[in-house]
């Protein structure tokens, strides 16, 4: 270990024997001189400096410093997925020794994707990727983030994945979630953590694209524009080309107008036929399809096939109408 020390030579040396590590000058100046020396032969040969040695370690300590090693790489997200495309690569060799390889053999936990094992050792880790490799494996993250640890020794790198997985027209593609902890071992980067599992099937879009048409319908029958309306988008995003209308309704005035009219037909929908179309994780969705609707009163009371065309997109964690198509059906 060294130590850069500044020591005032008028002050610190009182010996005239030189200091071992310190060449001896036959003149020298009271100016301060900067000096690499062996810490352990300092401590030992000055106590005093010994015990301000104590003293500034103590005092860095209390102040919430940690030594860094010296070159240390960056930890962020660039890293993490360096590391990743290391470890996807080592998969593409098909040698399980290579990617078992990557894996510590100090401290291990290993949770793969479809083993009900918690692989602890070098030998379980090199036999599961034997018949995981036989696969064709690839991955490909979709969404990370990453949280370093032990002064940037260590991080955390989790988030989505997905795997292409098989040979020919029987390859297809597995979301997953990865969690894992990388750590610095004799300078190099070892996983000793690896949670690998399928990723979760979502919410049934196409029973939530028909429950928010329900509420649209529910608010035709309070018969209040106003209702209606307030499920519309407001946030300057809203395309609306209703049934008998020949106006492209593009703000929340024009929509309540529209339905002041049409809420007097008492309006009650059906849907017939329906499909959705998702986007950005469900935070938006197209639904589309024939809806059937009972207009008038009384005798005069009839059916009209239409057809429909909703975006519904999350706001403010809510679903609004950005667009809203509605024809009748061609005969």
């Amino acid at each position: 270990m060294s130590l850069l020390l500044f020591v005032s030579a008028a002050s610190a040396f009182t010996s005239s024997a030189p200091l071992r590590g310190i060449p001896s000058s036959p003149a020298r100046s009271s100016r301060t001189a900067v000096t690499m020396i062996d810490a352990d032969t300092l401590l030992v040969a000055l106590p005093g400096v010994a015990a301000l040695g104590v003293s500034l370690q103590k005092s860095s300590s209390d102040m919430g410093f940690a030594a860094a090693p010296m070159h240390a790489e960056k930890v962020d997200v660039t890293l993490a997925r360096n590391n990743f495309k290391r470890w996807n690569d080592a998969l593409q060799t098909k040698n399980p020794a290579v990617v078992a390889d990557l894996y510590s053999s100090e401290a291990l936990s290993f949770l793969p994707t479809v083993s009900p094992m918690h692989i602890k050792d070098g030998t379980n880790t090199e036999d599961y990727f034997t018949a995981f490799v036989q696969k064709n494996p690839f991955g490909t993250i979709t969404d990370d983030s990453v949280q370093p640890y032990g002064n940037g020794n260590a991080y955390l790198h989790s988030g989505l994945y997905t795997f292409d997985l098989g040979t020919g027209a029987e390859r297809a593609p597995v979301q997953a979630r990865f969690s894992y902890v990388w750590k610095k071992e004799d300078g190099s980067w070892k996983i000793s953590h690896h949670h690998s599992s399928v990723r979760p099937a979502g919410p049934d879009m196409l029973q939530v694209a028909r429950e928010n048409f329900n509420k649209w319908n529910d608010a035709l029958q309070t018969k209040d524009p106003k209702k209606v309306a307030a499920l519309y988008s407001t946030a300057g995003d809203l395309s609306f080309l209703a049934t008998v209308s020949p106006m492209h309704i593009k703000d929340g005035d024009n929509t309540e107008d529209y339905f002041t009219a049409f809420v007097q037909k008492n309006p009650f929908g059906t849907i017939t036929d329906d499909s959705v179309m998702v986007f950005d994780d469900g935070d938006a969705y197209l639904h589309s399809g024939m809806y059937t609707f009972d207009l008038g009163e009384g005798r005069k009371r009839a059916p009209t096939e239409a057809r429909f065309s909703y975006v519904w997109r999350k706001s403010g964690g809510d679903y609004k109408i950005s667009h809203h198509h509605s024809s009748v059906r061609p005969v």
